[in-house]
């Protein structure tokens, strides 16, 4: 700005782009409505932009989030942490104000999303990577002192007795259970009323539907499901996050409704294959490494042949 001095001035930076706002230090700063309309304006633009040259390298949602997130920094407003990277990079009370975020977040989107069966945010037992961090369970853990309905409405009114012992491994490392997320009645075929977070027309998939709608919409950075046959890769691929399915016996299903024993595994939702790598190191799995289990299984027999 001509005839200001740099050091007089206030200024904002979009990362990445380019992109900078400045304005006297003697003047009133904008409003953050202002500068958040801007950056739409500024997105719309890189859509058209993009449109007319067919050039990819310009992200709508890089632009977005990356815009509000400075905008909310300049303004004293608490950045919204959505990845596992971004909550375990958080101090303390980012994650604090994170949280706060979720339960908006969540309160702002249940409704038309339906994820949850419960939210009622429940202290961690100890502490670790993942201390303060929220995660949502499927409605076939059990959950001390929270709603274990498993989908179904023969079971409606039902409180957990204890914790299942993935949801005591989450929470003794830090982890706050926000609340349970809703499942196909016994994780089988009837639906969860869950919708689609990336259009609320689509189904979100099943059986762990509300895990990976609700990390789909930003309300948890990760959530735990289960598998028999798909019901974690199916609704993380309906949903655009990440699936993981763990090796059968690798972790407890204690305290978990399965569908079949000899096939059920515990299942993870996050954001991306990156966040997903950063919960498994969190939960004290060294990465490639190689684990023995013995498994029974029974050998056909033949027949004899006839002559």
């Amino acid at each position: 700005m001509d005839g200001i001095n740099v050091h007089q001035r206030h200024e904002i930076r979009i990362p990445r782009r380019g992109m900078c706002l400045t304005w006297p230090r003697h003047a009133r700063p904008p409003t953050t409505q202002f500068l958040v309309s801007l950056v739409e304006a500024l997105v719309t633009f890189t859509d058209i932009i993009g449109r007319i040259s067919g050039a990819h390298s310009i992200s709508r949602r890089m632009v977005l989030s990356g815009g509000l997130a400075v905008t909310r920094r300049a303004m004293g407003i608490p950045t919204r942490l959505e990845t596992l990277d971004e909550w375990l990079r958080a101090s303390k009370q980012a994650r604090a104000s994170g949280l706060k975020l979720c339960l908006e977040r969540i309160d702002a989107d249940e409704p038309s999303i339906h994820a949850w069966v419960q939210v009622r945010p429940q202290r961690p037992t100890g502490e670790g990577k993942l201390s303060g961090i929220p995660f949502g369970a499927k409605d076939i853990f059990e959950t001390r002192g929270l709603a274990t309905e498993y989908g179904s409405p023969v079971y409606k009114g039902r409180i957990g007795e204890a914790d299942a012992a993935i949801v005591r491994e989450l929470r003794g490392r830090g982890a706050i259970l926000l609340g349970k997320t809703q499942t196909a009645a016994f994780a089988m075929r009837d639906p969860a009323p869950t919708r689609n977070p990336r259009n609320v027309n689509h189904s979100p998939g099943g059986s762990s539907s509300g895990s990976a709608a609700a990390v789909a919409a930003g309300m948890v950075p990760f959530a735990i499901g289960t598998q028999t046959a798909g019901s974690v890769l199916r609704p993380a691929s309906y949903c655009g996050v990440t699936g993981f399915k763990a090796s059968f016996g690798l972790f407890s299903l204690d305290g978990v409704l399965p569908c079949a024993r000899s096939l059920a595994t515990l299942g993870f939702f996050t954001h991306s294959p990156a966040d997903m790598l950063l919960l498994w190191e969190a939960l004290g799995v060294p990465l490639q490494r190689t684990k023995s289990l013995c498994l029974a299984y029974q050998v056909p027999c033949r027949r004899a042949s006839l002559k």
